[in-house]
């Protein structure tokens, strides 16, 4: 099928709920994408966070490949040898005692918002979860009021009830938010969909310990952070805190559908048998998926420490773009950047100039160009999308 029929068949029969860019991928190979034209483009955002090994990684595909041969699904109504194993790895990594596998983000989150309602049934108060405007927690309707998207709230109302959001990184705000009707907190380190946005140290530390200190649970979401994203496993780890519940998706599983909720023994086993459950939740293959990519991430001089020298090289080489006018503001942590351009120079355009030098990025909020690319990523090639982001600002600089 041609590049027009896809288009075609997808404007017939697809819900309009993507907006795509005018590209159909056919391959990967390494950290680099190939289209039907077979055009080769560095990619730097991974399925959005995702294929954390890149494309094609020979120990990854391998063991996918031959837990297809073998089993791919039951259900939980059974153990499997391969689901134990990786929930083994996971807590005695994550330090986590309780986990419950699923298979997105948003379904993580609705766990952990399940779960803190749960932990404080017995109490018949704090019922509320207080969350950042700005936010992203998913698309479901409880992790879509958890989401400070005012506008997607007006479009499926009416919206559970529970939430109270307060100001971004401001932590009077806060303070004034978290009456005694509050149970729990739901916070990113960094807000990705909001322009890769990250809390201040000060916030983060001072909200963990505000929560500590009155008996409220602390909960992060970790779907775009985790799984060495910001140069070490899971992003809090910068702060010297410890949340009681943490959430975890994408780049889990290498680019298969899974997701997690991890929390204290305390928190997690608030659970009773029937209170929750998913059907393909910590599917054979999905676990055998996630257990080689944890292996390869916690391996010695491997992925994770390859993660936080290149992260820390592609900061480096970013802030020589702050003496541009047009560029707004440069932040994030590790492999997940943000470039925030001014108003007058639309992010979308700068996307469309870097596809055409053959470098894949996307647009998140407030302007911004994101860049989460493969934590298998190379200098080389991070060197290349500086080369050719130089080229597309001086470009603009004559607009």
């Amino acid at each position: 099928m041609n590049f027009n029929k896809i288009k075609e068949a997808e404007a017939k029969h697809y819900m309009p709920v993507f907006s795509r860019d005018n590209l159909c991928i056919d391959r990967g190979e390494g950290n680099c994408l190939y289209d039907v034209n077979g055009n080769r483009y560095v990619d730097f955002v991974a399925g959005i966070a995702t294929n954390i090994l890149g494309y094609g990684h020979p120990e990854y595909t391998e063991t996918v490949c031959a837990q297809a041969r073998k089993l791919m699904h039951v259900s939980n109504h059974y153990y499997t040898a391969i689901q134990s194993e990786y929930v083994e790895r996971l807590a005695t990594a994550s330090g986590y005692d309780r986990i419950f596998l699923c298979n997105s983000g948003a379904e993580a989150n609705e766990c952990a918002i399940k779960l803190a309602r749960k932990f404080f049934l017995k109490s018949g108060a704090r019922k509320n979860i207080l969350v950042s405007k700005g936010a992203f927690h998913g698309r479901t309707l409880a992790t879509l009021t958890a989401t400070g998207n005012v506008a997607q709230h007006e479009k499926y109302a009416p919206l559970p009830e529970g939430f109270l959001s307060f100001e971004f990184n401001d932590f009077e705000d806060f303070k004034r938010k978290l009456d005694n009707n509050v149970g729990a907190v739901l916070l990113e380190t960094i807000q990705g969909e909001n322009g890769v946005r990250p809390f201040d140290n000060d916030f983060l530390v001072n909200a963990y310990a505000l929560c500590k200190s009155q008996g409220i649970l602390f909960m992060l979401d970790e779907v775009q952070t985790g799984m060495g994203r910001t140069g070490k496993l899971f992003s809090f780890e910068h702060f010297g805190i410890r949340p009681d519940v943490i959430t975890m998706a994408k780049a889990i599983a290498g680019g298969l559908p899974m997701g997690a909720c991890l929390a204290t023994e305390e928190v997690g086993t608030a659970f009773d048998i029937g209170d929750h459950g998913s059907t393909f939740g910590g599917n054979a293959l999905a676990c055998a998926a996630a257990n080689k990519v944890l292996e390869i991430l916690l391996r010695d001089n491997g992925l994770l420490e390859h993660s936080a020298s290149v992260g820390e090289y592609l900061g480096e080489q970013l802030a020589h773009f702050s003496k541009y006018n047009f560029i707004a503001d440069i932040r994030g942590l590790g492999l997940m950047r943000g470039i925030q351009l001014t108003e007058k120079v639309p992010a979308a355009m700068f996307e469309g100039m870097l596809r055409e030098h053959g470098y894949l990025v996307n647009v998140a909020g407030n302007n911004t160009l994101r860049l989460v690319p493969p934590l298998t990523i190379t200098r080389d090639e991070i060197d290349g999308l500086i080369a050719a982001l130089d080229k597309v600002c001086a470009a603009t600089c004559v607009l």
